[in-house]
Order: structure tokens, then C-alpha cells, then sequence
């Protein structure tokens, strides 16, 4: 959709006879335009111009929501974690100086590890748009899975507008590994695919030596 661009009738500092209105917002930010300026129909472009970026901003926590809906359900928080970093590095972030710009990862001992997908499920949690359900697991000691709850659906949903895409390549990234969700068969990827995390990790001495 082609940006909307408005006769230049209220900021005398930027060169042209019209004004785009993302030079508008450009404008706002840096103090060049000032707010109490603009036009009526301007004021109303930038505001539907922010709340569309807003829509369209890949966030971290609506990235474990897209997650958790689009598997139906993650069965413990390490496998989580193991589906976040794959869907993280494969989709979103970039290395600057050897960590993973969206959750920050780490060698650890299980494997890449960060805090932060943790820390947004229990805010989703808490938020009540993911429940906890009872697991039993082999190797990882996690005693609970996570699914949407009907608010967190109703989240899902309304953010395949603007994220379909996103699901739809989660899916793909993590059909290897769907419907037995196992941990080992994951974490031989990651290591196979990433082995600069596979340095430390405690899972990966025992899945490599087929234990």
C-alpha cells in the first residue's frame, strides 16, 4: 500500500511541496515537526500509520505466543526453549558479536540457553493467555507443558493478520519435530545445525553417544 503523502503546509524545515507520512513520524521523533503543527487529516494519518506498525512489530512476546499456537502445545520449558532459539535464529535475529539479538543466547550446559523465553511464558501465564498442563518427561525434568488458553486463541488469531507468514514458517522449521515433541531428536539438531552451542551442553554428551 503506497504511503500517504499530504501538502507540506506545516513544516517549513524539510525541503518539497509534500511530505510523506513516514517523513512526518521521522519528523516528530527528531523534533523537526512539531505535533501541535499538523493538520488535522495528518494528525489522524500518523496516529492509523503508528497503530499499523505497532500491529506489524514482531515482539518477543508475541513471538512465544505465535509459537505456542501455531504447535497447539509445547510439552516442557526446555523444549520451549530448544523451539524458541530455532525459530529465533532461523526467522528473526542476527549475530552481533556471537549472541542472538531477540533473546540473547548463551552456551550452557543443556545447550543454547536464555532467560528470556522463560520469563515471557510466565508473563503470558500470568497474563492468562498460555496455561501450564502436567507432563512427565525422560530426560528434562520439566513437569509441565504449555498451550493458549481461549484468551490467548483469541490473541493467535488476531495476530494472523499481519503474522500468517510467521506461522506458517514456524511450522515448517519445526515439522521435523511435531507431533512427538522429543527433546533428544531437537536438541541433535540444534547441535548438528548450530554445533557453536553444542560446546557445554550435558544433553548432547549423552543423545552423541546414543545413550
Amino acid at each position: 500500500m503506497a504511503e500517504k503523502a499530504f501538502k507540506n503546509t506545516f513544516a517549513p524545515e524539510i525541503d518539497g511541496d509534500t511530505i510523506r507520512v513516514g517523513m512526518v513520524i521521522a519528523g516528530l521523533r527528531h523534533g523537526t515537526i512539531r505535533e501541535d503543527d499538523l493538520p488535522a487529516e495528518v494528525h489522524d494519518a500518523v496516529a492509523d500509520e503508528l497503530k499499523r506498525r505497532e500491529q506489524e512489530t514482531v515482539t518477543a512476546e508475541r513471538v512465544m505466543v505465535l509459537l505456542i499456537g501455531t504447535m497447539g502445545e509445547v510439552r516442557g520449558r526446555t523444549l520451549l526453549q530448544k523451539y524458541a532459539f530455532l525459530v529465533d535464529v532461523e526467522m528473526y535475529s542476527r549475530k552481533t558479536r556471537g549472541y542472538y539479538t531477540m533473546f540473547g543466547w548463551k552456551p550452557h550446559k543443556s545447550g543454547p540457553h536464555s532467560i528470556w523465553p522463560g520469563r515471557h511464558v510466565d508473563e503470558a501465564v500470568g497474563d492468562g493467555l498460555v496455561e501450564e498442563f502436567p507432563i512427565v518427561t525422560r530426560h528434562s525434568g520439566d513437569s509441565v507443558g504449555y498451550r493458549l488458553t481461549a484468551r490467548g486463541m483469541g490473541m493467535f488469531e488476531g495476530l494472523m493478520g499481519a503474522f500468517q507468514k510467521d506461522s506458517d514458517k514456524m511450522r515448517e522449521i519445526l515439522a521435523e519435530f511435531a507431533p512427538e515433541q522429543s527433546l533428544d531428536h531437537v536438541t541433535t539438531h540444534i547441535h548438528a545445525h548450530y554445533p557453536e552451542h553444542a560446546d557445554k551442553s550435558a544433553i548432547w554428551n549423552r543423545v552423541g553417544r546414543g545413550q
